[in-house]
């Protein structure tokens, strides 16, 4: 199963994405984590043994996510994944209306995780939707990202006020 990834930049574009990402190999197992759930080590994952809060690599420039780059927060990464929604049952949304759902939800929980308005943050987000294949197989996830258009960052997005 892969995910398409989105941005919600000015232009709308599909953004970047990989099978794995460098220097990482997937074997298969979920990311090491403690007993909060947070990530102990850098590991390749399939994007569907992410969770809220953890953060990610870049995705490169595919057109599909099915494998990512999961690190501690603590290490430099490009993405931090804050809030997911449910898309509703039945035939898959255009990627017009994926887009207006994922802006909705993304935009709406953007000040909860970061602490800023989107309007007023110098951060951005992205967001993972289904692709044709994973809705067949019971994918209904979208997934928002925040990342520093400006680069890599260390430690957590989450309450940075920016």
């Amino acid at each position: 199963m892969a995910r398409t990834p989105r941005v919600a930049a000015a232009a709308s574009a599909a953004v970047a994405a990989v099978l794995l990402l460098a220097g990482c190999s997937d074997d298969g197992d979920e990311p090491r984590r403690d007993a909060s759930g947070n990530v102990t080590e850098s590991a390749g994952a399939d994007v569907f043994d992410v969770r809220l809060g953890d953060c990610l690599g870049d995705f490169g420039d595919s057109e599909q996510v099915t494998g990512v780059s999961v690190v501690p927060c603590d290490q430099e990464h490009a993405q931090e994944i804050y809030a997911t929604a449910q898309i509703p049952d039945g035939e898959l949304p255009s990627d017009d209306d994926l887009r207006a759902q994922a802006e909705e939800v993304c935009t709406a929980e953007f000040e909860a995780y970061v602490g800023l308005p989107y309007a007023e943050s110098a951060l951005d987000f992205t967001w993972l939707q289904p692709t044709a294949e994973s809705w067949d197989q019971g994918d209904r996830e979208l997934v928002c990202l925040v990342n520093d258009p400006a680069g890599p960052v260390t430690g957590s997005l989450q309450g940075a006020n920016r």
